[in-house]
């Protein structure tokens, strides 16, 4: 099951990187997920419109048991991690953590913070935030661990599965 994990989509942009993935799954007959990553790591466009989410079934070896397939349902996000448009290490980030202010995205800013990591490092980056409504700042802040960098030449992709759990929630301002 494929979908867009974002608030919406621009056709123009989503359709080749779309066309892309179906052409990898069935003409070239590559795995499902890293169809996914093939198609829309490449086009940095798409990715930073919206978020996708993949629901998938694959058969992976058992390791210690030669013959041996075991099926596998996975469901994961893919994203573009972008500081400049609110977006860090792929999350769309909902409220200012400080829960005494509580305000929306759309008055925090988001920079890296100190030395900013490239190459296969970037996702070491730390973050700091300001609150344009209390004015509150916060330094060093890390990725959080469940969000895994992706393989592959487009170092700002992100990966990490779905849905999140309530504490992950709370740790992006979905809810506290």
């Amino acid at each position: 099951m494929f979908s867009f994990a974002g608030v919406s989509t621009v056709d123009s942009l989503i359709v080749p990187a779309l066309n892309r993935f179906v052409e990898n799954v069935f003409a070239y007959d590559m795995g499902t997920w890293d169809a996914l990553q093939a198609s829309f790591r490449e086009d940095r466009c798409a990715l930073n419109i919206t978020p996708v989410m993949l629901s998938y079934a694959e058969y992976q070896n058992v390791k210690d048991k030669p013959y041996t397939r075991e099926h596998v349902v996975d469901t994961r996000v893919l994203a573009f991690s972008n500081f400049r448009d609110a977006r860090p290490w792929g999350l769309d980030i909902y409220q200012y953590p400080n829960p005494a202010c509580g305000t929306r995205a759309h008055n925090i800013i988001f920079h890296a913070d100190g030395k900013q990591h490239y190459g296969r490092r970037w996702i070491q980056t730390l973050m700091k935030t300001r609150c344009l409504s209390c004015g509150d700042a916060r330094k060093g802040i890390r990725a959080p661990s469940w969000v895994h960098q992706c393989d592959g030449d487009n170092l700002a992709c992100v990966w990490y599965n779905w849905p999140l759990t309530i504490s992950q929630q709370m740790e992006i301002g979905i809810m506290y």
